[in-house]
């Protein structure tokens, strides 16, 4: 093994223009969440959602195999034969219960700004509960995603409900009660990714995705991911209502915004 190879960092993180890729670098275990890798992407979480300086965050894994695996399972028996079976599950699940930890599965400390999962490979488990919890997946052509934890007698845990809201109900049981990974074709029809693109080529769509986002002001990219995901599951009179909490005609970027319009600038627009 090179000396870069042992001095790499377990997430390889790159700012450009306002963006923040993000590749977990595990490539020799599927980029399982073991190692490290977990916290490192917990850290990035806090850093992408406290800069005002950047606007959107891509998450993908090194190589072509996997964009991620899920857990490390290796790791988590390794510790079990240290510990003891019992002991270890318990303090795994005292970790879990300890603290709420950031995540873009569960969104626990309102991160409103995109999260685009490139998947560049298999896409399993935790991983793919992590590509879930992002706002948009661009799948590449060989890739797969899954939920197998039921053909080891677990559960998918922290995703089933955004199945719901991803797919519809017979494709979502399907997913989870059959524990088979899906085509990156089919993830598309299904509503699990918005996008095949071919071998290799996520990161570089996502990033083009970005680069027009970040042609957006910040408060309007906020604005619309915070309304979406509060208005889930309550009645219309009341996500209406929420739409006032943050008058967007009150912003400098508004009248900004409506100058261009009116002057025919805005590109894309027809010209009067």
């Amino acid at each position: 093994m090179s000396q870069a190879e042992t001095t790499a960092p377990i997430l390889i993180k790159e700012r450009e223009d306002g963006i923040l890729i993000a590749r977990m670098n595990r490539p020799e275990r599927m980029n399982a969440l073991g190692g490290g890798l977990r916290e490192a992407l917990e850290a990035a979480w806090f850093e992408f959602r406290d800069d005002d300086a950047l606007k959107v965050m891509i998450i993908t894994g090194v190589g072509d195999r996997a964009f991620c695996a899920g857990a490390d399972l290796r790791e988590n028996d390794k510790k079990a034969r240290e510990l003891g079976a019992q002991s270890a599950q318990a303090l795994l699940d005292a970790q879990r219960s300890a603290a709420i930890a950031p995540s873009f599965t569960g969104n626990n400390f309102h991160l409103y700004k995109p999260v685009i999962a490139a998947i560049n490979g298999w896409c399993l488990a935790g991983g793919c509960e992590m590509a879930m919890g992002c706002d948009m997946r661009i799948i590449e052509r060989h890739a797969k995603m899954g939920l197998p934890e039921v053909k080891r007698g677990m559960g998918a845990k922290a995703t089933t409900h955004k199945l719901h809201f991803l797919t519809y109900l017979a494709s979502g049981l399907e997913i989870v009660w059959t524990g088979d990974p899906v085509t990156a074709q089919r993830a598309v029809e299904l509503g699990l990714a918005n996008e095949v693109v071919p071998t290799g080529q996520s990161v570089e769509r996502a990033r083009a995705i970005a680069r027009d986002m970040c042609r957006r002001p910040l408060q309007y990219v906020r604005y619309h991911k915070e309304r979406f995901f509060q208005s889930i599951g309550v009645p219309l009179d009341y996500a209406l209502a929420m739409e006032q909490r943050f008058p967007p005609h009150e912003t400098e970027a508004y009248r900004e915004g409506l100058k261009a319009s009116l002057a025919a600038k805005l590109p894309g627009w027809p010209a009067n």
